[in-house]
């Protein structure tokens, strides 16, 4: 489905035209071809017309999508309202046919008819569901590698079913799979299906509005997420300009909001100043910024380690409790070491005497389904550590035990003659110091 009508609805063109424009880009990338069609009204909005007149909330819905229809395309429109509303109206219709052919009969005097077999469509769903994670993540030039996203879906992207279905209602997992491709790590919270509130500002709640943005923000922040994506104006309405009504009132909530468009259209290499990033009122420069600093730690994590298999055994944490050290340490956590490593803490890491609390018992990579492990992620971790001189005061002096002696220890003669042994052949001393002294290696040569 790349030759379609687009419903831009009302919000999206006179209050954020900054997601028209990276939604375009995004069409444009995706080499969809998209048709803008003259006559359309408001979708309608159901708080504000529906309750006051279903019947002309049905009619201006059917004259919408029969306006689609007369052109032969079908629609796809990137406003959970819009998209609730003519499926909402597909779903009416499609039973109540009496009131179906009221409508055609007032239809008829602009020459217009509606059928109801026209594919209505989700921008995110499109992407999910026509295009694909895997086409979407092929085409990307930038990855968001360890930037903690979380998605929100708003209620009328998923609902009321059986109107609406093209994902779980109550555990929904198709946006999240599209930012996963994109190399970001997808938050789960608790709020995640909690509506945005944004419904309250508009019969008069103001205060109720706030509360719910604050509810959400707060649980984003305690889940330390760089930024949420939305999938709807509204949406983005509330948790951006409302966010920044809370911060004018000195409120603690920081959370970057993106529309999924928009994170695509970076992750694809088009700029923040060509996307208009900076008509957000919730500056986005925090996530900008982490994100270029993200991009420095992976190419550091990967002049010692394979991050992808370090991604894979993180998100996986099967063997999280097999570690014979946790039994006996909780202070051990070895999965909380590898995040650590991915969140590109690597100093603190390497200063850090738990990494040698792993004793290479390789119980991990034995139960690993993968055959990845984590012993040898430790045993990479012992040696930067040493190199930076950050090794426990025992392993530099076993080191250099071993160097001068070529031993690690000292036989006891007594107990040996006690046991009737005799004599060790002679040990090699410092055979290997030699061997590896600048002076050899001339030689070598």
């Amino acid at each position: 489905m790349k030759d379609f009508a687009v419903f831009w609805g009302c919000t999206i063109p006179a209050r954020f035209p900054f997601i028209e424009k990276s939604t375009r880009v995004m069409f444009d990338d995706l080499g969809a071809t998209i048709h803008e069609l003259d006559g359309h009204t408001c979708c309608p909005e159901g708080t504000l017309v529906k309750a006051n007149d279903p019947a002309a909330f049905y009619t201006a819905a059917a004259r919408n999508l029969a306006l689609v229809e007369k052109a032969g395309l079908d629609v796809v429109t990137p406003c959970n309202g819009c998209y609730s509303t003519f499926k909402e109206a597909q779903s009416h219709l499609k039973t109540n046919w009496r009131e179906r052919d009221e409508i055609n009969e007032r239809l008829a005097a602009e020459d217009l008819h509606y059928d109801g077999d026209l594919k209505v469509v989700h921008f995110a769903e499109w992407l999910a569901d026509f295009m694909g994670p895997g086409l979407i993540a092929s085409k990307a030039v930038n990855q968001f590698w360890g930037m903690r996203i979380a998605v929100h879906y708003g209620c009328h992207l998923l609902r009321p079913q059986p109107a609406v279905k093209w994902d779980d209602p109550l555990n929904p997992k198709k946006v999240e799979e599209i930012v996963a491709a994109l190399g970001a790590r997808v938050v789960d919270y608790q709020t995640k299906m909690q509506c945005c509130g944004g419904y309250l500002d508009r019969v008069g709640e103001r205060e109720g509005s706030l509360a719910f943005a604050r509810r959400k923000l707060t649980d984003l922040m305690r889940n330390e997420v760089d930024a949420l994506v939305v999938v709807c104006p509204s949406c983005f309405q509330q948790f951006d300009l409302n966010q920044a009504a809370l911060q004018r009132n000195k409120e603690d909530v920081n959370v970057p909001v993106l529309y999924l468009s928009e994170l695509i259209a970076l992750a694809y290499g088009h700029s923040p100043e060509e996307l208009g990033l900076d008509m957000h009122r919730v500056s986005v420069e925090p996530f900008l910024e982490k994100w270029g600093a993200r991009a420095e730690d992976k190419v550091r994590l990967a002049e010692d380690f394979d991050v992808a298999l370090l991604g894979k055994c993180y998100s996986c944490q099967a063997c999280k409790d097999d570690c014979p050290v946790c039994k006996v340490d909780p202070s051990f956590n070895p999965c909380d070491t590898i995040g650590r490593l991915l969140r590109g803490d690597i100093e603190e890491v390497l200063a850090d005497k738990n990494i040698w609390k792993c004793l290479e018992c390789y119980t991990c990579l034995e139960l690993c389904h993968s055959e990845i492990g984590m012993a040898e992620t430790f045993r990479t971790l012992k040696e930067l550590a040493i190199g930076k001189g950050a090794a426990p005061d025992a392993v530099a002096a076993g080191y250099k035990t071993f160097m001068e002696t070529g031993q690690l220890g000292k036989p006891k003669e007594s107990a040996r003659k006690k046991l009737g042994l005799g004599p060790l052949a002679a040990p090699g001393g410092d055979a290997v110091a030699r061997l590896m002294s600048p002076e050899t290696d001339k030689g070598d040569e």
